[in-house]
């Protein structure tokens, strides 16, 4: 009985992140209905349907990612006087695989979607951002069967952190048709900011409040971004 409570408790803690954004789309919602049936959201166009499939898309990534990454040679993590190695275990394997697999994974549910909506960056940042945080959920729980002592810290961490690149990711894809240099720049951007994350991570010579600063960073400074650039992308029809 110990052991189902703890896998539940386990549960609602990667998932919370979660849960804390989609009561904060909610916040404020709008009584009228929209074409899918679905309560409209005044703080983003995101709906339940929206959040739900976006969700699923992160999780998807996630089991994508893990699929490549078996294709390449076993690095070792056990010290860093092999810069090379941790580079690109870290950069590549790891940051690059992915944020692609987010951005593959994202391409498909863009282009349906831009049927049946107008598309902007704003809602594609957005769709991006739930994508990330389902791909970090299902993670943390991994992570959290192996060691149920960094669940919370990852939760805290590591979901802002993907939440983060997942916002970039979404506006990279929603761009790269018409402006495949501001999409290539948002791309690379995440990856850094990924790759910088995890060498914060698995180096002790880095402070870990630092890595957390980083992640929340990472996660704010898309609000103001998103602005700038939806001026002159928002009207920028199936992108994808």
């Amino acid at each position: 009985m110990n052991g189902i409570w703890i896998l539940l408790l386990l549960m609602v803690t990667a998932a919370l992140p979660v849960i804390i954004v989609f009561f904060w789309f909610r916040r404020g919602a709008s009584a009228r209905q929209d074409p899918d049936g679905d309560s409209q959201l005044r703080k983003s166009p995101v709906t339940l349907s929206w959040f739900l499939v976006s969700l699923a898309a992160g999780i998807i990534s996630l089991f994508a990612a893990a699929l490549i990454q078996k294709f390449f040679p076993p690095l070792s993590r056990s010290g860093l006087d092999g810069s090379g190695p941790i580079f690109f275990d870290i950069y590549i394997r790891v940051a690059l695989v992915e944020e692609a697999s987010r951005f593959v994974i994202l391409i498909p549910l863009f282009i349906i979607g831009s049927r049946r909506r107008n598309m902007d960056i704003s809602f594609c940042g957005a769709l991006g951002l739930v994508a990330g945080l389902g791909f970090a959920m299902l993670e943390n729980a991994f992570y959290g069967m192996a060691d149920t002592n960094i669940t919370l810290l990852r939760a805290f961490t590591a979901a802002p952190l993907h939440g983060a690149c997942g916002i970039r990711v979404g506006m990279a894809v929603f761009v790269c048709k018409q402006r495949p240099v501001r999409a290539l720049v948002l791309f690379i951007s995440a990856v850094l900011i990924h790759g910088t994350y995890n060498m914060m991570i698995v180096n002790p010579a880095f402070p870990s409040a630092l890595a957390v600063l980083v992640a929340f960073a990472a996660l704010l400074s898309p609000l103001s971004f998103t602005k700038l650039v939806g001026k002159d992308t928002e009207n920028i029809p199936k992108s994808t």
